[in-house]
């Protein structure tokens, strides 16, 4: 009887957290860092010099890709193309809550500790990266 509740209990678990996974398509809302004691949104910022950034797609793909999709945002060309460049070989991996993304198959990379909260990610820099939000479209 023990062992039914166990193996029910690890299934409904996998089934929420998978469900709570972070595949699908996103929308950067801010990316708050700190500097010498001051906080400040890089995003925030961005969007002041180049307001086709809020149309900037990020997808994290079931397939282990993360791509940032510029297509539709209304950016130049060359902004575009370098953008997207960037992100072309970005894959991605969630061990716990540990969300690792790397261009280098993982031979380095930056880690971030994710929460997901009704339609929103917040990713955590595990070494100062700041915190980045996503909104789920």
């Amino acid at each position: 009887m023990r062992s039914i509740l166990l193996s029910f209990l690890i299934i409904c678990l996998t089934g929420i957290l998978h469900a709570q996974g972070p595949v699908g398509k996103w929308k950067k809302i801010s990316h708050v860092s700190e500097y010498e004691g001051k906080k400040f949104d890089s995003h925030t910022a961005l969007l002041h010099s180049r307001p086709c950034a809020a149309n900037v797609i990020w997808e994290i793909n079931a397939s282990g890709t993360f791509r940032l999709d510029a297509s539709k945002s209304g950016c130049d060309e060359k902004y575009r193309n370098i953008q997207e460049k960037l992100w072309s070989k970005t894959k991605w991996k969630l061990v716990g809550n540990k969300f690792t993304i790397s261009a280098t198959d993982f031979v380095v990379g930056q880690s971030y500790l994710i929460t997901i909260s009704g339609n929103k990610l917040i990713m955590t820099g595990t070494e100062g990266q700041g915190t980045i939000t996503y909104q789920k479209l």
